[in-house]
């Protein structure tokens, strides 16, 4: 069952806001180094060593390493929270009737693939926007 209504006329397209699935630059606590860290409950951090993956880590204090003034380890970092976006999808029917389909998407990033959400996807909501546009035409007669 699809929702088939016409998009509120107040509301901007989504893709012209901030994604908050995108992957962020994190710092450890210390000053100058980046040796220790707090992960928060909502996140997942990824270990680089002089720009290369290295491991994730745990929420909570976490040793990331031996860094020398805050150049040899790097921080990035995906949320975890469940993300919902608005897809409207313009599409004709059979009988020739043109019709908006206006689909909610709820995502997150599963704990054992955030390294692939932060390393291999670049622009996750037109990856979905493009899926979920092909399933609704595929599925309304």
């Amino acid at each position: 069952a699809f929702l088939v209504s016409a998009p509120p006329r107040n509301q901007s397209p989504i893709f012209s806001l901030p994604s908050s699935m995108s992957q962020q630059q994190e710092s450890g606590f210390l000053p100058c180094t980046n040796c220790c860290v707090t992960v928060p409950q909502d996140k997942y951090y990824a270990v680089e060593s002089f720009g290369k993956f290295d491991r994730m880590l745990k929420p909570g204090l976490a040793f990331a390493g031996f860094d020398c003034c805050g150049i040899c380890i790097s921080f990035r970092s995906v949320t975890s929270r469940v993300d919902q976006i608005v897809v409207s999808v313009h599409t004709k029917t059979k009988d020739n009737v043109f019709v908006v389909a206006s689909v909610a998407v709820q995502q997150s990033v599963l704990p054992e693939k955030a390294v692939d959400a932060m390393y291999k996807l670049s622009d996750v909501h037109a990856q979905i926007d493009s899926y979920v546009a092909d399933v609704v035409r595929s599925a309304v007669p």
